[in-house]
């Protein structure tokens, strides 16, 4: 598979569908050869290449590769990208996507200049969560392992290695050294609350199981606080379970109201309104963030608060995804699945934004560094200069964050941006080529996620949200 193939096929299984993993009855109907000359057709070339084709005794399970392939190309329709037979590596990976859960502290985190753990965010209802850890702590010893002597993934297997044991912990708040101990554990990553000074943020990233219930405590908190604005930031989030969207819209708009209409095939509209056991909590304003990865739940929420609360309502960034269609998945004993499209959904007001998705009451774009993507960089490779490269965007795109000359920020490494990452090696204490090796890359990423972790202010988009919202 090539390296553009693979990217395409991440971005599909990350835009999640509607009432994914939802078992649904199948019903077939039993054919024959007879029935069908197209179904003659695939069982003469199917046996063809079981028993004469020259290869057939030199591929392991020719049977079911051949299968899974006939299953793959006749799933594989242009006119629904969203429909969508998965292999067993594939199903996995789609079912973790959808759950949200994990086991661990309950925070998410980046290694500061000290290679301490530095909190980012604190996951609502977890150990860390209850413990009163907070954005920017920073962790420096679990029990007597230090985090600046160990690599993260020392750390992190520590972590879940301790499952439902005491872990004492020390952490570092305001320049004050501090003690607590954590009980490492399952929690849903899904729902991050903070409070600020006039105003509640909630990062919502997917709809899981449990992000409804974990929404709503948000919620309460932020009730609590007295807080009266909320910043919703719903960016990169592709969706996930239909009824997580119906939740935590019933948090958020007057009982009884309309979240949703879905259209199937047939004609047949159905309305889908609040739940009736979650209250609203009223906000006197709401600002979304939304990108082109905010898709399918993401999109109902917005579509709900927009038609439900109006002017309470603005939204933040660039224009969504556009996915307006629901699935539903029928798995299968071996591990695959098969998700398919039953129905189209509208806001509740009528309208589609299927390919078309939210346009942002205001546009932000955010800086390159924080769009920029690159493959997979492997030990072997090298960014030479005076080269066409698949990486020397982001390569370039980084440079020029981190304030090293450059002259372009396309796939072609120039002299002059060579020159700046010998700069960039020298001042690092690398070995100086002016060429980027796997060494070289790896600490160059690095220092671009330390920057832009500890620079809050270059998400410009986050800015602008809780500068409407203080309005």
């Amino acid at each position: 598979m090539s390296k553009k193939s693979q990217k395409l096929l991440i971005i599909l299984l990350c835009v999640v569908c509607f009432g994914a993993g939802v078992s649904v009855p199948v019903v077939l109907n039993k054919t024959t050869s007879a029935d069908s000359k197209e179904r003659e057709k695939f069982d003469t070339i199917y046996s063809i290449l079981n028993s004469d084709w020259y290869y057939s005794n030199k591929v392991k399970n020719l049977d079911s590769k051949l299968m899974e392939q006939a299953i793959t190309g006749m799933t594989t329709l242009d006119k629904d990208i969203h429909t969508n037979y998965f292999n067993l590596e594939q199903a996995k990976a789609f079912s973790s996507s959808l759950e949200g859960s994990n086991v661990g502290l309950g925070i998410s985190f980046y290694l500061n200049e000290n290679k301490n753990f530095v909190v980012s965010n604190v996951y609502i209802n977890s150990t860390a969560d209850k413990k009163g850890l907070k954005p920017n702590d920073e962790i420096i010893s679990l029990d007597d392992l230090k985090c600046s002597e160990n690599d993260s993934d020392t750390i992190i297997k520590y972590i879940k290695a301790h499952e439902g044991k005491s872990v004492k912990t020390k952490y570092l708040r305001d320049g004050k050294e501090y003690t607590t101990n954590l009980i490492p554990g399952t929690f849903d990553s899904t729902v991050v609350c903070n409070i600020y000074e006039g105003y509640g943020e909630i990062i919502l990233s997917s709809f899981s199981e449990n992000s409804g219930k974990d929404f709503s405590k948000a919620l309460t908190r932020l009730q609590d606080a007295g807080i009266k604005k909320l910043v919703l930031d719903l960016r990169n989030n592709g969706g996930g379970y239909l009824n997580a969207a119906l939740e935590i819209s019933s948090s958020l708009i007057p009982k009884k109201s309309v979240v949703f209409t879905e259209k199937d095939k047939n004609g047949k509209v159905t309305k889908q309104k609040t739940k009736d056991e979650f209250n609203q909590v009223k906000m006197e304003k709401i600002v979304v963030l939304q990108n082109e990865n905010t898709a399918s739940a993401s999109e109902v929420l917005i579509g709900a608060l927009k038609d439900n609360l109006g002017d309470k309502v603005t939204t933040v960034g660039t224009t969504s995804y556009g996915k307006g269609t629901e699935q539903v998945t029928v798995p299968f004993s071996d591990g695959t699945s098969f998700k398919y499209t039953i129905a189209h959904w509208y806001t509740p007001n009528g309208t589609s934004i299927n390919k078309k998705g939210f346009k942002p009451d205001i546009e932000v774009e955010l800086g390159e560094a924080k769009t920029t993507s690159y493959y997979k960089f492997k030990k072997k490779d090298v960014i030479k200069k005076d080269s066409v490269d698949d990486n020397a965007k982001a390569l370039q795109v980084y440079l020029q964050y981190l304030g090293y000359n450059v002259d372009r920020t396309d796939t072609y490494f120039s002299n002059t941006s060579s020159q700046g990452l010998a700069n960039f090696q020298q001042d690092h204490g690398l070995e100086v080529t002016g060429d980027c090796d796997k060494t070289t890359w790896d600490l160059l990423v690095e220092k671009v996620l330390l920057k832009i972790n500890e620079t809050p202010s270059d998400d410009v988009q986050r800015q602008k949200a809780i500068e409407e919202a203080q309005k």
